[in-house]
């Protein structure tokens, strides 16, 4: 059985986000997305009230992720120095993960960056 086999539909939507380095903002439209142009494009939702609606699911599936060692959130302030950055701290991940602007625009909070770990790096075989 792989990583992908123990996750859930949303925490999958997680982890292929770490895995591409995106913006944590960009996580539930992409999870509300769909494929458009004959599926080769991927549309990401844009419905800032479903967005929104979904916040509280996917802070705790980020939260389950970040404490099964899965993923690691950075804000954009300590990228710079990634891999050598100062790790958040779980106060600064519990407020970053409640914070609307967090999963809504990327020039609200941050943005904070969504990126896997050597731990899953290494189940994921990369």
């Amino acid at each position: 059985m792989s990583l992908w086999d123990e996750l859930g539909a949303e925490e999958r939507t997680v982890m292929q986000n770490a895995i591409e380095e995106a913006w944590l903002c960009h996580v539930i439209g992409d999870h509300l997305g769909h494929a458009s142009a004959g599926g080769a494009v991927w549309t990401f939702g844009t419905d800032e009230e479903a967005i929104r609606a979904l916040i509280p699911r996917f802070a705790a599936i980020t939260k389950g992720l970040v404490v099964r060692g899965l993923i690691e959130l950075i804000p954009t302030e300590r990228y710079d120095d990634w891999p050598e950055h100062v790790p958040m701290t779980e106060a600064e991940i519990d407020t970053a993960l409640a914070d609307p602007g967090t999963w809504v625009s990327v020039h609200a909070t941050g943005p904070i960056m969504v990126m896997t770990t050597d731990h899953a790096d290494r189940h994921l075989g990369r």
